[in-house]
């Protein structure tokens, strides 16, 4: 079974915003965000959220970045190890 080493906190990785280069926040898992049984929930359901179908979901895992210099969201795909 693969796992996400950000969500695990194996390795650390600084992303940095588009718009303004600063450093970016890590929030976390984009299908977090649905509700708090949201890993329970149909692959179906989960895909339209993230936009990863059942075989990338297994290879990635999409995390919520934000910037709190410009107030700006943006997500990045993490290949699991």
């Amino acid at each position: 079974m693969a796992i996400c080493p950000l969500c695990n906190a194996l390795e650390y990785k600084a992303y940095t915003c588009p718009t303004c280069t600063s450093i970016l926040q890590d929030y976390g898992k984009t299908v977090d965000y649905i509700g708090p049984y949201s890993a329970y929930m149909e692959q179906e359901l989960l895909e339209k959220v993230d936009g990863l179908s059942a075989h990338d979901s297994q290879q990635y895992c999409l995390h919520l970045l934000y910037c709190p210099t410009c107030e700006k969201q943006t997500e990045v795909t993490v290949q699991l190890i």
